[in-house]
C-alpha cells in the first residue's frame, strides 16, 4: 500500500507582457501558467504546449496531473 504524500503547490499571480497570469510551482519547479482569455482559461505547460479549460480549477488540475504523469 502506498503512503499518501502531501505536496504544497504555490500559485503566484504576476504580469507578463501586461497580462495577469497565475504561475504554479512545486518547490523550485514550475508546473506551468494559467491565463484567462474571455470565459476560457489557457494552460501553458513548461514544454511550450498549451490546452484550454472552461474554469480555473480544471486548469490547475490539468497542470498537476501533467506534472505527476512525467514525474512519477
Amino acid at each position: 500500500m502506498k503512503k499518501e504524500k502531501n505536496i504544497e503547490v504555490i500559485e503566484e499571480e504576476k504580469k507578463v507582457n501586461g497580462v495577469v497570469v497565475s504561475q504554479l510551482t512545486l518547490g523550485k519547479e514550475s508546473l506551468g501558467t494559467i491565463q484567462q482569455e474571455g470565459k476560457r482559461y489557457v494552460v501553458h505547460f513548461p514544454s511550450g504546449e498549451e490546452t484550454h479549460t472552461t474554469n480555473k480549477t480544471a486548469a490547475i488540475d490539468t497542470l498537476i496531473r501533467e506534472f505527476h504523469l512525467h514525474h512519477s
